[in-house]
């Protein structure tokens, strides 16, 4: 492998470990403000933003009738 594919191994393994922190503290911080209970709200939150996330970028970086077919086959 060569330096630029090391560097960009990298940076991928920083990202994936900030976004484990980052979801680290943020959990930490509502069972600290309120629970188990806390918790599993910040949780459903957290996976509600993601699912929202990847779906916009789904829908904006691909073909709109490719995925409308697919939302049609999956409420078939």
């Amino acid at each position: 492998m060569t330096r630029l594919d090391w560097f960009a191994v990298g940076l991928a393994l920083l990202i994936v470990g900030g976004f484990a922190g980052a979801m680290f503290l943020y959990l930490r911080t509502a069972y600290r403000n309120g629970g188990w209970r806390a918790v599993k709200n910040a949780a459903l939150v957290a996976a509600f933003a993601l699912i929202a996330f990847y779906v916009v970028r789904v829908a904006e970086n691909s073909e709109l009738g490719t995925f409308k077919k697919t939302l049609g086959w999956l409420t078939r």
